[in-house]
């Protein structure tokens, strides 16, 4: 029997075979599969997905630019070689809001869920393609959401999955973006089964945000001798949970304790809220006498203007007001803007005259 002759492929006749979609998607599954050689050199890969990027948009057919997204998404797990702040991110954003675009308008919906059950089983962890997740209600309807987070659980639990927590990590996502605790709290303890305090309290703050206060005070009930790590959301939330109900009483009971034991301007500025004017008073002048110290505080001057504690707030700056030249110009620009909005003009003006400008930096001429 005669031997099949070898055939040499070139790599390079195999690119000129390869329509430009062909090319798009080869670059993007080299990268989301991590094979691609710029990614020793993030500058080189950062200018080669921007360039896939603007391809994408140029290709006419929306259900490919879908296709097309969805493997660039699949590539998010480089961003754990950058910062935070590094342009990648804003890269991956701007991909998460064209997919979501396309994907608003898009009527073959079965597509999309194909897509972004995708996009969670292989959630790289990194923050690529949360938005995606998040935005699930811009481009699904609340049946369509379910059946696509009820598929996940259901590859969650057939399957060994390396990646399990960064998956359910997904879902928890989704049903944030849809305001669904019900899958928040069946996703998390997925990830916890021993629902620890920590994840108790964090499904309760979801049941508390949807506007489900038994929900939210039965899981305060789970909650065992909360510690120092997380007695302070248990009292936060408790504190919430008595004053949407009108137990003023307990809510101020509470509040104190959350207060001398945590004393932030957040838990005073909620204690504030609900106590007699005159107790108020001796609250805030025991703060800055006891709790701040000497020197400025940007924290109290926002807490100040949240209260409306404008002369009090006159006082302040008064007596710290050589100091307010070291806060830095945004934050200053934040108070600015909150007390023109509050029609206090005189305070807004002092606050402009003290802002300084980041000083700009000036390169050296070779």
């Amino acid at each position: 029997m005669a031997k099949k002759k070898a055939v040499w492929k070139s790599p390079a006749a195999e690119a000129a075979a390869r329509t430009p979609v062909e090319d798009i998607r080869k670059v993007l599954c080299d990268f989301a599969k991590g094979r691609h050689s710029a990614l020793k050199d993030l500058d080189k890969a950062f200018e080669i997905l921007s360039k896939q990027l603007d391809h994408i948009e140029a290709v006419n057919d929306p259900k490919i630019q879908l296709e097309l997204l969805a493997w660039f998404l699949n590539s998010d797990a480089l961003l754990s070689k950058v910062e935070e702040d590094d342009e990648f991110y804003d890269l991956f954003a701007d991909a998460c809001a064209f997919f979501t675009d396309i994907a608003k308008d898009f009527e073959e919906k079965s597509y999309i869920v194909d897509l972004v059950h995708d996009l969670a089983v292989n959630n790289s962890g990194e923050d690529g393609r949360a938005a995606i997740f998040l935005s699930l209600n811009e481009f699904l309807d609340a049946e369509m959401s379910h059946k696509l987070m009820e598929s996940i659980f259901e590859t969650v639990d057939s399957n060994e999955l390396e990646n399990e927590d960064a998956v359910l990590s997904a879902v928890r996502d989704m049903a944030d973006g849809l305001g669904d605790p019900e899958f928040y709290e069946k996703a998390s303890y997925k990830q916890d089964p021993d629902r620890s305090n920590a994840t108790l309290l964090d499904v309760a703050n979801a049941y508390y945000t949807a506007g489900n206060v038994a929900e939210t005070q039965r899981l305060l009930s789970e909650v065992t001798n909360p510690g120092l790590e997380d007695e302070e959301e248990f009292l936060d939330i408790s504190v919430a949970c008595f004053h949407k109900l009108g137990q003023m009483q307990d809510a101020i009971k509470t509040a104190e304790i959350l207060y001398e034991k945590f004393p932030k301007e957040f838990h005073l500025a909620r204690l504030c809220q609900i106590i007699p004017a005159g107790r108020k008073e001796s609250l805030l002048n025991d703060h800055e006498k006891y709790r701040i110290g000497n020197g400025i505080s940007a924290t109290y001057i926002d807490l100040l203007i949240s209260l409306d504690e404008f002369p009090r707030l006159k006082k302040y700056l008064n007596t710290y007001e050589n100091e307010l030249a070291g806060i830095d110009a945004e934050t200053m620009q934040r108070f600015f803007e909150r007390l023109e909005t509050a029609g206090q003009t005189e305070l807004a003006q002092k606050i402009k005259d003290w802002t300084v400008e980041e000083p700009e930096t000036i390169e050296e001429e070779e």
